[in-house]
């Protein structure tokens, strides 16, 4: 597969991603399949038409940052923070899913895992997340999964409150992989609450098939902290090295390559055709008539 290259990029405001995409050196460019790349396009295009279309402006009246800003600069930011959530997670998971799909993997997308975790299980899964959070005891997630493997009881196919997995994947070499894509940023409660559904995960499949080669991620879309590497203290709960995906290998994951500077290259051409459109956008909204809007993709999963 050749490579190609493109010297640095240079992000503007114009962009809706701005928040995210930093600012590149020079990114080796892997050549994702012409019809996937095209398809990943299309639905970053179709997500920023959508807001721009359905977007409704209401009064809104923010008196002390418009004592401190200029009211066409708090618009701006009102209208970028719209487009910015509206780049939610369901983006994510569809994006992970073409990439797959492209990749030859089987995939789904907010995927239903059943099983039954029996009490002796559970209590496992308890002492562990509770030794852990009390530092008693280090994240090994490899350590963790055949303890999990060893407990659990075969089961009946029910629904469990964790059963809901962002995305699924199988693997030609007969991996499985569930991935729960969640914010840049989680706080210690939210990575607590994910590494407990990482390991509750493998008993459900564990009590439908002790012998599935499974693996359950945390994703993080993206590295907030780039250039430097992910830190997090709240991360702290976590097998960081055999769970948590970040930026580069999250998207690799799904591609079965390193596919995020393309991921970055594509949402660059996505600003720069749209650039009009968007500019036009912003200069019709009087800033005494901005509301924001809830995302699109907001769901009750």
């Amino acid at each position: 597969m050749g490579d190609r290259y493109f010297a640095k990029i240079h992000l503007s405001s114009r962009h809706p991603i701005s928040l995210w995409l930093q600012q590149c050196e020079l990114y080796k460019i892997t050549n994702v399949n012409k019809n996937t790349r095209l398809q990943i396009k299309n639905l970053i295009a179709s997500k920023i038409n959508d807001k721009i279309k359905k977007y409704t402006s209401e009064s809104e009246y923010k008196p002390f940052f418009e004592a401190i800003f200029t009211k066409e600069t708090v618009v701006i930011a009102s209208i970028m923070q719209s487009l910015y959530t509206s780049f939610g997670m369901s983006l994510y998971e569809q994006i992970a899913k073409i990439l797959a799909e492209g990749a030859g993997y089987q995939v789904k997308t907010q995927y239903d895992l059943f099983g039954q975790i029996d009490d002796k299980t559970e209590a496992l899964i308890n002492q562990i997340c509770s030794e852990i959070e009390t530092k008693r005891r280090k994240p090994n997630k490899q350590n963790e999964i055949t303890l999990i493997r060893n407990s659990i009881q075969s089961g009946a196919t029910n629904i469990d409150q964790d059963k809901r997995v962002d995305v699924f994947v199988i693997k030609p070499n007969g991996v499985e992989l569930y991935v729960d894509i969640t914010t840049v940023k989680p706080n210690l409660k939210e990575f607590k609450s994910l590494r407990r559904k990482m390991l509750r995960w493998c008993a459900l499949r564990f009590s439908q098939n002790p012998n599935a080669n499974i693996k359950t991620c945390i994703g993080i879309p993206y590295n907030p902290y780039y250039p430097k590497e992910y830190s997090r203290w709240t991360s702290g709960v976590c097998d960081v090295k055999e769970e948590l995906l970040v930026q580069e290998k999250l998207w690799e994951e799904f591609a079965g390559e390193d596919v995020f500077p393309e991921l970055l290259k594509i949402f660059e051409e996505v600003g720069d055709e749209l650039k009009d459109k968007i500019s036009e956008f912003m200069k019709s909204q009087s800033p005494e008539e901005v509301q924001l809007l809830l995302p699109l993709d907001e769901e009750e999963n």
